[in-house]
């Protein structure tokens, strides 16, 4: 008893010691935090029927038996004026726009553009859900997100110091496609019209959804667009306004290809598939094999305009 009276004594003293400006911290408390905080992915299939997902949770760590047995109320607000978002997009060079509510809500719903929780006793964390009834509406030429802020605890707990405050989610639909390719030749690439012109390789394209079986190639190791790298007598180059969009069936075959920069471009360049190719994404590996020509009939005036012949193997590396 004496002990345990003397070490009560002192921790008394040390605390009465501290600096008045100085504080504790989240020592001893319950505390209340975002998981994930600051960025996160909600990510849906590109598909008419209804999907939900957990945009993020709130957590309650008590620091006791009888503090997790004990009510709390926590209150989020949302980003209703876009603050967040466009601080983000600053700082960033993202171009998120606020997930408008004719694609989606969330559970709980806001009311007065604030989400309310309650913990039950013995409940120690709780999902905010989002709700997307059709993703095939999305306009997968925009980036949605949703931002909130962690503003209000009451009851038992308090918000955690040591953890962000703000969550900003990304609300994304992808197809089975989506992903990260590593992309290498086959055999190498010829360009009939200029024999400088050859194969760099490897680089990584990122196939961005665009519809429920439709993707652009974004090449995300040299121009960071929409476009095809090469080599010009040794030097990293690539061809102007030329690019690809990849139309799939449900299958995975390859059915079509698209110019991103216009069908035709001014230049007139085009992709067009090679039908001796595979031509499909392989639903195991999710490798694709693809033969294509990139046609110039401005400039190869014989028809079928072949320019460029490409053969490649793009294997998969992941989600993006």
């Amino acid at each position: 008893m004496k002990i345990a009276a003397g070490v009560l004594l002192l921790a008394a003293l040390a605390v009465s010691c501290l600096p008045e400006q100085q504080s504790m911290g989240d020592a001893g408390q319950t505390l209340v935090k975002l998981s994930p905080s600051g960025f996160a992915v909600a990510a849906f299939d590109a598909k008419a029927t209804a999907q939900s997902g957990v945009l993020f949770e709130v957590r309650r760590d008590a620091n006791s038996q009888t503090a997790l047995n004990s009510a709390t109320t926590v209150v989020l607000t949302y980003d209703a004026s876009g603050a967040l978002l466009a601080a983000y997009n600053e700082e960033n060079e993202t171009e998120y726009i606020p997930l408008p509510t004719t694609l989606a809500t969330t559970t709980p719903a806001l009311a007065a553009n604030k989400i309310t929780l309650d913990f039950a006793a013995g409940e120690f964390s709780k999902p905010v859900m989002v709700n997307v009834p059709n993703a095939s509406l999305f306009d997968f030429s925009k980036q949605y997100a949703l931002a909130y802020t962690l503003s209000e605890v009451s009851g038992t707990g308090a918000i955690s110091e040591g953890s962000d405050k703000i969550v900003l989610v990304q609300v994304l639909v992808k197809n089975k496609f989506d992903g990260k390719y590593e992309v290498t030749a086959v055999t190498p690439m010829l360009d009939v019209v200029n024999a400088a012109f050859t194969t760099y390789e490897p680089f990584m394209y990122h196939l961005e959804t665009t519809g429920s079986n439709t993707c652009i190639c974004i090449d995300n190791t040299v121009w960071y667009d929409a476009m095809h790298p090469m080599k010009n007598a040794g030097a990293t180059s690539g061809y102007g306004s030329f690019g690809l969009e990849l139309i799939f069936d449900e299958t995975g075959k390859i059915t079509g290809v698209k110019n991103p920069w216009g069908n035709p471009p001014g230049n007139t360049r085009m992709p067009v598939l090679d039908p001796s190719g595979i031509n499909a994404w392989d639903p195991v590996t999710k490798n694709i094999r693809i033969k294509y020509w990139m046609i110039q009939p401005n400039t190869v005036l014989d028809a079928p305009h072949i320019r460029v012949y490409f053969d490649e193997k793009w294997t998969y590396k992941g989600q993006r």
